[in-house]
Parts: C-alpha cells; sequence; structure tokens
C-alpha cells in the first residue's frame, strides 16, 4: 500500500497570499491578525515575518514595530476556499483523499505506481499544489501517519520505503505528532525532544506512565500505525473569495480580480473532470450612508444595496475561464455595482461536461460558448428585456396557443427551449412550404365582387386577385379584452407588376381593416 500526504506550512498565511498577482508576495513577511478590533493580536505567520521578530500572541501595536512586515486580517472564508483547492488537488491523483487538518490531506496512492514511479509523484504534487498557488512539502509512505509526520516535519519531497519508517522519522521533533500539551511537557521533562528517543523507550514502563495514548505516539514514531482514510465529501459549490485592501470602483481592475477568480475556479474544477454553467457572484459594497448627499432626502432615490448580486448562466458546461470572463465583463457593463467593491465571492455550481458527436451529413453549429458571448453582446446593445418583462435576445420558442404568429423569445437557458433534431432525408423529403410573415403587416384594402375577392392594394401598388381560397375564421381569447382575437383569412394568388404570388391576407373582424399577412416561399 502506497500513501501520499500534502502540508502546506503556514497554512493560514498562504490561503491569504493565494489570489495574490505579484511573485514577490509569496516571499514577503505577513502576519495575520484576529480577535477584536481593540484587541488585534498575531494568529498565524510566515518564516520571513517570524526572522523579522513577529511572534505568535503579539499585538498589533508590537506587530507593526517589526520592519517589512506586512499585517492582514485573517479571513476564515479564504482558508475555507484554500483547503477545499487542496483537496482537488488530491483528486488529481486518488479518489480516496482525506481532508486530516487544516492545510494538510492525505490521499491513497495504491495502483498509482502503473502510470508513474515513486520518483514522479513527488514533482507531480509539487507542481500541481504550486499550480493552485500552494508551496507544500509531501511525504509518501507505506501508511498514512508516516507520510503525514514526514510532510510535517521535511522540507521538499520525502520517500520512505516500507520498513525504514522508524530511521526516517527518527530525527523529527515530538511536536510533528501533535500530542497533548501536558503529554509534550512530560515528555519534554524527561529529555524525549525526538522520535527515535521516543521509539527507543520500553513499552511497558511507558503505558504505565502515559496509558495507551503514549503507547500511541510511540507507534506512530515507528511508523507502525495502519488505518482507514476518511474520505472526504464533495463540495456542492465550488467558491473561491478575495477580500480587498482598497476598494475598486472601475470595471477593467475589477475585470482583473475576476479573471484570477474564474482561472483557479476553472482549475478546480478541471482537476475533478468537470464544469459549470450556473456561476453567482456576489460583490460586497463599500457605502457610506453618511456621505451620500442624495440620501439625504427621503423619497428621492432608493438607499444603495451592500450586496450586488448576479448571475451567470450557461446553455452548455464550461471549463474556459476566458469564455466566463467575457460574459461577466459583459454582464457587469450593463447592470455595473453603485459603489466601489472591497469583497468578491464567486460561486460555480459544477455541472458534468457534455461530450457530443455531429454527423457526417449535419451542417455544424457554431460553438457553444462563442454563440453565449454573441448573444451577451446583443443584450448589452438592446437590453435583456422589453417593457413587458419579454426577452428581447434569445431563441423563438412556440406558444401553446391557436392564435396566429403566437410565439415567445426564450434564453438558451429556458427550461422550455427544447430542439427537435430532424434527419437529413426528413428535410428533403418535406414539401412543405413556408410562410415568410411581414413584420409589421403590411396595411390593405380589398375589392370583393360576389363575395369573392377581385383585387387588393398595398405599398401603394394594386394587384389582381387570380385565385382564391377562404375564408378561415380564428378567433380566441374572449375572455381577456387585451389579449382576444378574430379575424378572417385568406389564401390569395395574386398578380403583382407582373409576378405571379401567394399571399396570406387577413380582415381583422374588431376594427374591419384588412392586412397582408406574408407571401409564401
Amino acid at each position: 500500500m502506497l500513501f501520499a500526504c500534502i502540508h502546506v506550512p503556514d497554512f493560514p498565511v498562504q490561503a491569504a497570499l493565494r489570489a495574490e498577482f505579484k511573485a514577490e508576495s509569496k516571499t514577503e513577511a505577513v502576519a495575520l491578525l484576529d480577535g477584536p478590533e481593540s484587541l488585534l493580536k498575531v494568529v498565524a505567520c510566515n518564516a520571513p515575518a517570524r526572522r523579522a521578530g513577529i511572534a505568535l500572541g503579539m499585538t498589533k501595536l508590537e506587530a507593526e514595530v517589526c520592519p517589512g512586515c506586512v499585517l492582514r486580517k485573517r479571513v476564515a472564508e479564504e482558508e475555507e476556499s484554500a483547503q477545499a483547492a487542496l483537496l482537488d488537488c488530491g483528486y488529481n491523483f486518488s479518489p480516496r483523499v482525506e481532508s486530516t487538518g487544516p492545510g494538510t490531506i492525505i490521499f491513497d496512492l495504491t495502483g498509482s505506481e502503473r502510470l508513474w514511479s515513486t520518483a514522479q509523484i513527488g514533482p507531480l504534487l509539487l507542481d500541481r499544489a504550486l499550480a493552485l498557488g500552494f508551496v507544500v512539502n509531501a511525504g509518501i509512505g507505506a501508511n498514512p501517519d508516516t507520510a503525514l509526520c514526514a510532510a510535517r516535519g521535511l522540507p521538499g519531497i520525502t520517500v520512505i520505503a516500507p520498513g525504514n519508517e522508524a530511521a526516517c522519522l527518527g530525527c523529527l521533533p515530538i511536536a510533528v505528532l501533535e500530542p497533548a500539551p501536558e503529554i509534550l511537557d512530560t515528555l519534554d521533562a524527561w529529555g524525549i525532544r525526538d522520535l527515535k528517543s521516543l521509539a527507543a523507550l520500553p513499552p511497558v514502563p511507558l503505558t504505565q506512565r502515559l496509558g495507551q495514548y503514549g503507547l500511541h505516539l510511540q507507534r506512530l514514531a515507528q511508523g507502525e500505525i495502519q488505518r482507514e482514510l476518511i474520505p472526504a465529501e464533495l463540495p456542492a459549490v465550488f467558491h473561491e473569495i478575495m477580500e480587498l485592501e482598497e476598494a475598486v470602483d472601475l470595471l477593467e481592475p475589477l475585470s482583473f480580480l475576476l479573471n484570477r477568480l474564474l482561472e483557479q475556479l476553472t482549475a478546480r474544477l478541471q482537476a475533478r473532470s468537470l464544469g459549470t454553467d450556473q456561476v453567482h457572484l456576489y460583490l460586497s459594497l463599500e457605502v457610506h450612508s453618511d456621505r451620500d448627499l442624495r440620501a439625504a432626502i427621503p423619497g428621492l432615490v432608493d438607499p444603495i444595496a451592500p450586496l450586488h448580486q448576479r448571475t451567470l448562466k450557461l446553455p452548455v458546461p464550461t471549463q474556459d475561464a476566458k469564455v466566463l470572463l467575457k460574459l461577466w465583463q459583459l454582464d457587469l457593463a450593463a447592470h455595473a455595482p453603485q459603489a466601489p467593491v472591497k469583497k468578491i465571492r464567486m460561486e460555480a455550481i459544477p455541472a458534468r461536461l457534455r461530450l457530443t458527436q455531429t454527423g457526417l451529413f449535419l451542417t455544424s453549429a457554431p460553438e457553444a460558448a462563442k454563440l453565449e458571448i454573441t448573444l451577451g453582446r446583443l443584450r448589452a446593445v438592446v437590453g435583456e428585456t422589453d417593457t413587458e418583462g419579454r426577452s428581447r435576445v434569445g431563441f423563438p420558442v412556440t406558444v401553446d396557443s391557436h392564435r396566429p404568429d403566437s410565439f415567445q423569445v426564450a434564453s438558451t437557458t429556458s427550461e422550455h427551449l427544447e430542439l427537435e433534431s430532424t434527419e437529413p432525408h426528413e428535410l428533403m423529403a418535406s414539401s412543405r412550404v413556408a410562410l415568410r410573415l411581414f413584420r409589421p403587416p403590411l396595411a390593405a384594402s380589398v375589392q370583393f365582387k360576389d363575395g369573392r375577392p377581385v383585387a387588393v392594394k398595398f405599398h401603394r401598388r394594386q394587384a389582381e386577385v387570380l385565385h382564391a381560397a377562404g375564408p378561415w375564421r380564428s378567433s380566441g381569447a374572449w375572455w381577456d379584452a387585451s389579449e382576444n382575437w378574430n379575424r378572417d383569412e385568406w389564401d390569395l394568388n395574386l398578380c403583382l407588376d407582373g409576378t405571379a404570388g401567394l399571399y396570406r391576407v387577413y380582415r381583422d373582424l374588431f376594427t374591419g381593416r384588412w392586412f397582408v399577412e406574408g407571401i409564401y416561399d
């Protein structure tokens, strides 16, 4: 059996720096503060900060004295997002991944030797973690706890061969086992400060003094513990968060930040072989109601909401961060936040990717992503809905009604949009004619003789009726004065300027007016 452990040193700090864009930010001295605003204390710091004199438990005033150290407020949501991203890293290599602790995961590599050798797995782990924004230590061993101790105590990649656990772990301090504080004090008083010394103690006297817990620690130091992993549950939503030191009020720098979050989200989705067809964006705004002069006049304007929410829905799941960024740029250009943005939270609903294979005799359709960007640009120009709340951009869908020309425009994500596939031979065998509608219909006047139309005048021209079929009466929605209709329809073969054509003509029985509705192809 083979297990691997990935451990992120100074995990809270790396989680806070994961969304940084500058390479030098990874090596600068950073300390995180937490607690009440009146008594902020250092709860985490990285190695450069410790070299600068930062220690855990320092107050904010004491930490500000240390030169060249950046102080930040700890954000729990950033650590949750970073832990989820770390789990996604493990799922690149194994379906069984355990979330052992903050910044630490263990996964089962049994069987992976068919794909990679033991020497190849370590660099792959580090490269994948680095792509997600982490600098990690990796341990590989025959049991989970051996790999865990190696990753916590040894830098870089450590591969421990079966049977050599005690020798490899002997130099590590007792703290890598994370014993109870009173046990750690007792062992320190005995002069036991590394795993080699703990492993050499006689087990019976050790059990008499420290109980079964002490014997368990000794077996961990010897690398003899075998246990089952507790697989982590798959998240229902992938989310990324970024809290800004200075609020952003322009679309261009906001797009730059959104691009970073989208890259992180799509990288995590790709690690699970998933896509997304629904992305939610939550922008926390910097609102100062006491400084808004418009809000001082009651009823003049609505107060600015502190949270700006937008949702992006796609017809087909995608993993392309560039497509999602372009759609967000178009959406935010049309629905810009009313105040500077100080915090960004993005959530992606996972969905399985659709794999399709087109036929040899079917016309290729445009890519779904490019089509969605085109529709987004159209919405930005003409707007999303009209005055009656109907969509202006989308696909025509027939309505369950007998009313002529009854349809609505459905978006690409509408549940009612169902495209029926038609085989090529069915298209070739069809003998139906199409009616090309005039929008709006052309006003006309019709001359009758013996109850039959003989001439039609429309568009400043007069046409002779060669053949006539009709009338066909159509009516409905009598219960709604705004929606009811009642009309007589005729199909007329007209000779217009020496050319014959088949036209649809109807009379509105409510107004008595005639219209030319369209021409048959």
